[in-house]
């Protein structure tokens, strides 16, 4: 028995002795490791799958034999194995000849109803499952997200770059980047940035947190925003959601459950990779100039999930500055079930004057690459809620060792070495200077001074004449803790001074707090805003305009002292205090008198106003750049709420003791391809009696052009109120009608419809101290309104600035007979750049 058993253990030695373990890891071609691809045994069952760092492990009773690696996109390998093999290091190639082949599909000349093309089934499928797919099939995830952004000239020939580098030019044509989108032109980066993330998920609590890890940046001649504000052109898009949000715009998804309203489908082919079938579908947008894109993707068979997809929008869309917007997403698959994101590319083209192929033109390229999965640590869900946020600048520097072992491609590490390069040269620095003063108004002269916005620099009213005025401000970085901001004005007709001057400083990053102190002594018209601004220096277009109708003698004399702090409670939420004193009165005393009698017999000229306010800003969604005391604030789609409390004093002087409360709510809605409308609601009361320059006159613009939240067909001071609601609607449907009607789609206009009403009263306490020239008049019985119809985006080539709106007006009884009658009807013109 004993020998029996000794034999029994001698044959188990020597199999377990004789199995295989092999180990190793997998990488693509950029030696980036993939995560869950499948490595197999062949002629067994024993197989495993590669984890978040491409390592595996597999096991066989067999002496040798082959392991075969597959992965989806990729060409399988096979290799030899047996128990003395070595750690395998394994690169897959790209399957190029299955999904990388180059074919022309061009859109269908007849087009089929939607359910008997034979793209429909497949894209039902997708709509059936677009709200339970990748990574929302899993309980819990994590990974991390590696971002880089860059952007650079394009188009550029070899004279630029002979004019350029001089002499150096020929050591210089070896180490430019070849422009791979125009032929034999060159490509010269500006700005690079690459930010890493750790993302946790859990769909069972529905939360997500994203906390930066690092963070690496270098660009040329940053004297301004303008890089900030391109990086955040292109943020991730989900292509399973009806519409897309893009440059301000809503694009249709060519996987939306209305897509064939937009798009002809062509059900191209299909073909199989590893096991794996899957349909190759191409789209084309119906009208060249909607909103949509052109490409192709691929879904596999049975789960119905998009393995790749590769887009682009038509020359001929209906988009300014735009010569090209191409995107692409792939997905690595986890199992037979959950497809994950892999990579991301997303590129834009731009350029000014128009979209010539010669033209040269502006890159901005952002890539996405996700890597380190993990679905096995779910968090308590106090953990999702807590988020590591970017305070100060240089918080997520990291060394140059984590950046060689961190970054995708080591491409990035020759383009911030040509930026050092290219930073250099004169001709790189006054175009990047241009740059900066066409989208901030401001001229750098020297490395600490700006002057502008030059478009204020000349101005026409009745009281000064030709009004000159000279901005500055002091701008070293983006993270300027300290900035000063101030203008000197003169008006040839009172042959006067004015002046303004704000600094403003950020006493701490964590928590965010911004203090500002200003002096003004200048002319505003104070009857151009119903909201109580924050902002110390007073802009009102009433005296920076050039051309008005009507004469225009209801401005005042402002001599003002303030200070403020603002709090950041937490992101996109701000609470403040400020302290103002303020002296005001008619700067044209003789034509406009602002005069109050406190009682019933003395006449007083000058408004002593001691307040101090309370207000809290909340703009959820909002993009916010610059870590400086300045901040500045993405072009992106958000609401914006706004709550003020003012309290009057008697103190310095003042008479008047008295409580403002104001609200207003902001919000430019998508509403899917039919445009964007853009909505405000304001409403306030004022507590107690106060002459006209404290009250709420209804926001007039006596000049020829549209100023947001304003009553065009109004003059100044025509409604005075103590309590007031107000709301301004305007809908931009850009291009859904005119890209239908022939011929005129050639012009590349867009429609819209805008419609401004207002209610409001006035107390007789406020009437009874009033001595000023204006009789107070309130909309009170009934609603005030203004509608129009518009056409924007009029121009040529790129420049299509221009506005023009048709405006009526409903009647209201006239009480000030002193004042010309307002018209009824009018054209109003704009100057919007935009895309």
């Amino acid at each position: 028995m004993k020998i029996k058993i000794a034999l029994l253990l001698l044959v188990c030695s020597v199999v377990v002795n004789a199995q295989i373990k092999v180990k190793g890891k997998v990488l693509d071609e950029q030696h980036q490791p993939l995560p869950f691809v499948n490595v197999i045994m062949q002629g067994t069952a024993n197989g495993t799958v590669t984890n978040d760092d491409g390592s595996f492990v597999l096991s066989s009773s067999k002496t040798k034999g082959k392991i075969e690696i597959s992965f989806l996109g990729f060409q399988t390998q096979v290799i030899k194995v047996d128990s003395n093999s070595p750690f395998l290091t394994i690169t897959l190639r790209e399957e190029a000849n299955q999904l990388e082949e180059v074919v022309i599909v061009s859109r269908p000349k007849k087009r089929l109803k939607k359910k008997e093309n034979p793209a429909y089934k497949i894209l039902k499928e997708i709509w059936k499952r677009k709200k339970k797919n990748g990574l929302k099939l899993v309980n819990a995830y994590q990974f991390k997200k590696h971002v880089s952004t860059e952007i650079g000239l394009n188009n550029i020939d070899t004279t630029f770059l002979k004019k350029m580098y001089k002499k150096d030019f020929d050591k210089a044509i070896g180490e430019v980047k070849s422009d791979e989108n125009h032929g034999e032109n060159f490509y010269i980066p500006l700005y690079l940035n690459e930010t890493v993330f750790k993302v946790y998920g859990n769909n069972k609590l529905d939360k997500v947190r994203e906390d930066i890890e690092a963070e690496k940046s270098k660009g040329v001649f940053e004297q301004g925003f303008i890089f900030n504000r391109m990086s955040n052109a292109f943020q991730d898009i989900n292509i399973y959601q009806n519409n897309i949000p893009l440059l301000q715009k809503s694009f249709v998804s060519p996987i939306s459950t209305t897509g064939f309203e937009t798009y002809d489908y062509v059900l191209h082919d299909s073909t199989t990779v590893n096991n794996r079938k899957l349909y190759n579908i191409y789209f084309f947008p119906r009208r060249n100039g909607d909103l949509a894109f052109e490409g192709n993707f691929w879904v596999a068979d049975k789960i119905f999930s998009l393995t790749k997809i590769k887009m682009k929008v038509h020359k001929d869309i209906n988009l300014n500055f735009v010569r090209g917007l191409a995107f692409e997403k792939e997905f690595s698959i986890k199992s037979d079930s959950v497809y994950l994101p892999k990579k991301n590319v997303y590129e834009g083209d731009f350029t000014f004057l128009d979209k010539n192929e010669a033209s040269k033109g502006l890159t901005i390229r952002k890539a996405f690459t996700y890597t380190k999965y993990d679905f096995d640590h779910p968090y308590a869900e106090d953990f999702y809620s807590k988020k590591v946020e970017k305070y100060s600048p240089f918080q997520f520097a990291k060394s140059a060792k984590y950046w060689k072992d961190n970054s995708p491609t080591e491409q990035n590490q020759l383009t911030y070495k040509l930026i050092d390069e290219v930073k250099t040269k004169k001709k790189i620095r006054r175009l990047t200077g241009l740059i900066n003063t066409l989208a901030s108004g401001y001229v750098t002269v020297s490395p600490t001074l700006q002057f502008g916005p030059f478009w204020t620099f000349f101005a026409q009213n009745e009281i000064e004449g030709l009004r000159f005025k000279a901005g500055f401000r002091t701008f070293r970085t983006t993270h300027d803790r300290l900035r000063f901001i101030g203008h000197l004005a003169y008006g040839t007709k009172d042959q006067k001074f004015k002046y303004g001057l704000e600094a403003r400083y950020l006493l701490s990053y964590k928590p965010r707090i911004a203090a500002s102190v200003a002096h003004i002594n200048d002319i505003e018209q104070l009857g151009s805003s119903l909201f109580n601004t924050t902002q110390l220096l007073g802009n009102s277009f009433g005296t920076s305009a050039l051309f008005s109708r009507g004469d225009n003698f209801f401005l005042s004399k402002i001599n003002k002292t303030a200070v403020s702090f603002d709090l950041r409670v937490k992101k996109n939420l701000h609470v403040g205090i400020a302290a103002t004193h303020n002296k005001i009165r008619s700067a044209a005393p003789d034509k406009f008198s602002v005069d109050y009698s406190l009682d019933g017999i003395n006449n007083i000229s000058q408004v002593r106003d001691v307040t101090t306010d309370l207000f809290m800003t909340y703009t959820p969604g909002r993009f916010v750049y610059g870590l400086g005391v300045e901040q500045r604030f993405g072009r992106n789609l958000f609401p914006t709420f706004v709550l003020n409390y003012r309290r009057g004093h008697k103190f310095l002087g003042s008479d008047f003791e008295y409580d403002k409360i104001q609200f207003m709510y902001s919000h430019p809605m998508r509403l899917g391809k039919l445009g964007i409308l853009d909505a405000t609601l304001e409403a306030g009361k004022t507590f107690g009696a106060v002459p006209i320059t404290l009250l709420s006159p209804l926001p007039a613009n006596q000049t020829f052009s549209l100023v947001k939240n304003t009553f065009a067909l109004m003059n100044y001071y025509d409604f005075v109120t103590d309590t007031y609601l107000a709301g301004h609607f305007e809908h931009h449907f850009n291009g859904l009608i005119m890209n239908k009607i022939p011929l005129i789609n050639r012009l590349k206009l867009r429609s819209l419809l805008t419609f401004r009403t207002a209610y409001g009263t006035i107390s007789q306490e406020n009437i009874n101290i009033n001595r000023s020239t204006i009789q107070y008049n309130a909309p009170n019985n009934r609603l005030y309104y203004e509608y129009g119809v518009g056409i924007e985006n009029i121009g040529y080539g790129n420049l299509r600035f221009l506005r023009i709106d048709a405006i009526w007006r409903s009647d209201y009884t006239r009480v000030n007979t002193a004042i010309p009658a307002s018209p009824k009807f009018a054209i109003r013109i704009a100057i919007r750049p935009g895309l």
